[in-house]
């Protein structure tokens, strides 16, 4: 299998992964490292190096064809790991898995269950495509330099769904409404944009049709019930 790297650093993870995956690609935004990693992974040949920003780069085009069931294994940098995870997640490669290094706090908000205090937005949206488990907690003694939080490993499965693009646009829509108004309830986060729905009346019947409480908050829904939400919009809506 490949192993995507995203993150390639002075070469420590990227030497570890070409012993044990079939191939590694990994990508590196610093320039100035070409010459150390050249050093360091001098006679892997299992391993190639792109130097570049992910988030510019299509990963289909960057596998280039290699895309039965790649791994993704990435120590992020805090201020980007929801876009890069968004990024892969969307690109519609068949992912085996996902593992990343992130702040602890934004692991808590991935795994998040419905009803906890942390579980927002990022928590169903990726918990709608994936598996999420967190499989330990790093401390920032382990880093150079040494960071002011605490890192966990998390892992994301990718679930075999089907896509359909109004469904999705109608889930991503009522998932940002709602969490942009954690205070109100579900009928009342969801009144300003009744017109997008199909109306007052159509968004009712979705309610009552999948038993859904209008006047719980919406951090009580699970993904499923999110998506159940935007599916019955989506076939009904105007």
């Amino acid at each position: 299998h490949l192993a995507l790297e995203i993150g390639a650093g002075v070469g420590a993870l990227t030497t570890a992964l070409s012993e044990q995956a079939g191939r590694v690609l990994a990508v590196e935004t610093d320039h100035s490292l070409a010459p150390l990693l050249e050093e360091v992974l001098a006679g892997r040949d299992n391993v190639k190096i792109v130097f570049g920003d992910i988030l510019k780069m299509n990963p289909r085009d960057l596998l280039a064809g290699n895309c039965l069931q790649p791994k993704v294994v990435a120590n992020l940098p805090y201020y980007i790991t929801t876009p890069i995870i968004f990024h892969l997640l969307k690109s519609g490669i068949d992912w085996k898995l996902l593992v990343f290094l992130v702040q602890k706090e934004v692991a808590q908000r991935i795994v998040s269950p419905p009803g906890n205090k942390v579980y927002g937005a990022l928590s169903v949206m990726i918990q709608h495509h994936c598996q999420t488990e967190i499989l330990g907690v790093v401390p920032p003694t382990v880093f150079v330099p040494r960071p002011k939080v605490n890192s966990a490993i998390v892992r994301l499965i990718p679930k075999k769904t089907d896509f359909f693009p109004e469904t999705e646009r109608f889930f991503s829509l009522l998932v940002r409404t709602v969490f942009s108004f954690r205070r109100k309830n579900l009928y009342n986060s969801l009144r300003s944009i009744f017109s997008e729905l199909g109306g007052e009346k159509k968004v009712v019947e979705a309610f009552n049709a999948l038993k859904i409480n209008p006047l719980q908050r919406g951090e009580n829904l699970s993904p499923e019930e999110f998506y159940a939400l935007a599916s019955y919009c989506a076939k009904n809506s105007r």
